[in-house]
């Protein structure tokens, strides 16, 4: 269920965010949620208690595949959205320098532990 509920939340923030209007912004908050489906997808919640929603595309995100998320839940980050181009082929997704066709997703690109 949590699955689902975060994959439509994802597509509903690239819906509003599209590439057209994407422009990097840099947010604060904390680690709330991370899942792995088709994509892997992250939700910071900010100091409002705005939830953010997007793919997880940063080089500390392959830190959260090989660990156990307990060690990030909840901690500060500070968090650069922007947007990817994901390779859309099919069944397969990825981010493959070479596919059929592509969509830019809004994504998390930069995330920095706090203190």
């Amino acid at each position: 269920m949590k699955k689902t509920l975060y994959v439509l939340l994802a597509s509903l923030s690239v819906l509003f965010f599209t590439a057209a209007n994407a422009k990097d912004q840099v947010i604060e908050g904390v680690i709330s949620e991370y899942i792995c489906g088709d994509r892997c997808g992250l939700t910071i919640v900010d100091a409002q208690g705005g939830e953010h929603n997007a793919l997880c595309a940063a080089p500390l995100c392959e830190k959260f595949d090989e660990s156990d998320m307990s060690k990030f839940k909840g901690r500060k980050v500070k968090a650069t959205i922007g947007s990817v181009e994901m390779c859309v082929d099919g069944q397969s997704v990825g981010l493959e320098e070479s596919c059929q066709g592509s969509d830019k997703m809004v994504a998390f690109t930069k995330i920095i532990l706090l203190k």
